[in-house]
């Protein structure tokens, strides 16, 4: 099984994966962190963070293997271990488990995309703010201010009057 799996070690601001090119691997994070970003006119928008034990790159492109539509770099120095495609049918044929396995990470990608949706859609950015924090306390110790901001669909200044004012709670 080892000869399926693969270890990287991303620096700082490296990337994993450009959009425009295709998800050849899958990442597990091992250590460190990834963000996921689009580039749209010039502006950098935060799609999703990846902290450890969570998989990070773009399933639709490693699935269908057409080009990804976004980049995923790594926030901080960043171990991963990895898994091509071929390398993961193969595992599938051979031990079910990891059939199952991924069944839980897919149903967990989805539920933490409707849970994304829903909130942008029915919450305030303060209730998106505190979602975020509750949710992973140490986000505000690892993540720049202007990348969580980005990643709620607000400006930096709206999340420092947002801290202030629950810090003043």
């Amino acid at each position: 099984m080892e000869k399926c799996l693969g270890v990287k070690t991303l620096k700082k601001n490296e990337h994993f994966l450009r959009s425009g090119e295709v998800c050849t691997k899958m990442g597990f994070v091992i250590e460190g962190s990834t963000r996921l970003y689009f580039l749209v006119d010039g502006e950098d928008i935060t799609k999703d963070f990846c902290f450890e034990n969570s998989f990070t790159g773009s399933v639709a492109s490693f699935q269908t293997k057409k080009p990804a539509r976004f980049n995923v770099v790594a926030m901080e120095d960043t171990r991963l271990v990895t898994l091509d495609y071929e390398s993961l049918e193969k595992l599938f044929e051979t031990y079910h488990c990891w059939s199952n396995l991924i069944r839980i990470v897919l149903v967990h990608f989805s539920i933490r995309k409707e849970n994304r949706e829903i909130s942008f859609l029915l919450n305030t950015a303060e209730q998106r703010y505190v979602e975020l924090v509750d949710s992973n306390p140490e986000i505000l110790q690892r993540v720049s201010l202007k990348y969580i901001a980005s990643f709620l669909g607000i400006s930096a200044e709206t999340v420092s009057r947002i801290r202030n004012k629950i810090a003043g709670n």
